[in-house]
């Protein structure tokens, strides 16, 4: 299959709201990075029981910079639902598993809030305006467009909120909303004197659930910088989301290993550990057996990750396992320039994984949840699709064997674990 080599995703996107956050900002971003608007409208319309919607999209100019504007247009009047309804929602729907938990995640943080506001248990919170149809498009269709752009690293700058008087559901209220600064707890925000609602609660809730506060003298290299508008245009230095899209070189360089071996833990709860290392950012985890003091058997945990990530893992060991004490080093780190990628096979297009060092021979490979997918859908042995795949990417298939380029990104079926 001929192809020319494809666009790579940003491994990571630096949010800066210092002039204002929403959902639709947010959203509106995520178009301007490239994700496409038609695939998305058409993943979020699969939540069972959502009004009929159309998102907009467009670059309009604020302050002489280009920037893009999205927005949702619902004919039907939107009702407001409950925390179970949307939850509900997101579950029964087609998407995939990693863009239900991050839609979930938000969700989430926002019932949260609310309950703690009003009173009430989360999950009997009743929204209103996060409750209708563009809140709810914004925030799925947030994660739907993260996983267009293969589930980058998420960090943001601090906040900056407006002051004055809001009107919602509830009546009037003083800004920063109380949803907002509830949901900005341990985040680190600056009161301005600005007249207006520089941040949102849905705004604040996506990077607070998806993104890490940028820590101090994280170093990264821009590559793209893109700026999404609101509906604020009159005021100065509102109204704009700036995002730079990003490499970071420290995850190409170093990477930070813990281990921690164990003897006393009940077995049933390794699996559940490994899964909660690799829901909070883990590269990689894997268990080795050991024979440790006293000729008692045991089990060597080893946890591979972001250096910016070793507060966060080592708490969860020690919060999930009976470990006293983890060993901690970092250690240099080189690896291929990676990208996924699709080959045509008598079982459909299967996802294959492609890499090269320093623009010279390329590695292919077949993606196993792919072939996997393939197999269980057309009633094969696993390793037919293997060879399938093989096949397709052997010499006279497309090119010779180790130098085919690659075709345009495959949509990820799900966040990847890179060693």
């Amino acid at each position: 299959m001929s192809a020319t080599k494809s666009k790579k995703t940003p491994r990571m996107l630096v949010f800066d709201p210092a002039g204002g956050v929403s959902g639709d900002m947010f959203l509106g971003s995520l178009f301007a990075l490239g994700v496409k608007v038609a695939p998305v409208q058409k993943e979020v319309a699969s939540l069972p029981g959502l009004e009929a919607f159309r998102i907009i999209s467009g670059r309009v100019k604020r302050r002489g910079i280009v920037a893009q504007r999205a927005r949702v247009s619902c004919q039907a009047k939107g009702h407001s639902r409950n925390l179970s309804d949307i939850l509900r929602m997101i579950r029964r729907s087609s998407l995939i598993p990693p863009v239900q938990e991050m839609a979930s995640r938000t969700f989430n943080l926002l019932g949260g809030a609310e309950g703690k506001i009003h009173g009430v248990p989360p999950q009997k919170v009743h929204f209103h305006e996060v409750g209708a149809v563009d809140s709810i498009v914004d925030i799925v269709g947030a994660a739907v467009a993260l996983s267009h752009l293969d589930f980058p690293r998420l960090y943001h700058r601090p906040f900056r909120l407006g002051s004055g008087i809001i009107t919602i559901a509830h009546g009037r209220l003083p800004l920063p909303a109380p949803a907002t600064l509830e949901v900005l707890r341990g985040r680190t925000v600056t009161l301005s004197g600005e007249r207006g609602e520089i941040v949102t609660p849905t705004g604040a809730a996506l990077l607070v659930a998806l993104a890490e506060e940028l820590p101090s003298g994280l170093s990264f290299t821009p590559e793209k910088v893109v700026y999404a508008a609101g509906t604020r245009e009159g005021d100065p230095g509102a109204g704009m989301l700036r995002v730079v899209a990003a490499a970071d070189p420290s995850r190409g360089r170093e990477i930070t290993v813990i281990r921690t071996t164990l003897d006393d833990l009940n077995p049933e709860v390794y699996g559940y550990v490994l899964e909660r290392l690799f829901e909070e950012g883990a590269r990689d985890v894997y268990l080795t057996q050991v024979q440790m003091k006293k000729n008692r058997p045991g089990v060597l945990l080893t946890v591979l990750c972001d250096p910016d990530l070793r507060e966060r893992l080592v708490s969860l060991i020690f919060a999930e396992t009976t470990t006293l004490g983890v060993r901690i080093t970092r250690e240099e780190r080189t690896e291929l320039e990676r990208w996924s990628d699709r080959r045509d096979t008598p079982y459909g297009a299967v996802e294959v994984k492609c890499g090269t060092w320093g623009g010279g021979e390329i590695k292919i490979s077949p993606e196993y949840e792919s072939c996997r997918e393939a197999a269980r859908r057309h009633g094969v042995p696993l390793r037919e699709v293997y060879r399938a795949v093989e096949s397709a990417i052997a010499p006279g298939k497309g090119g010779k064997k180790g130098r085919m380029s690659p075709s345009r990104p495959a949509k990820s079926i799900g966040r990847k674990k890179k060693r």
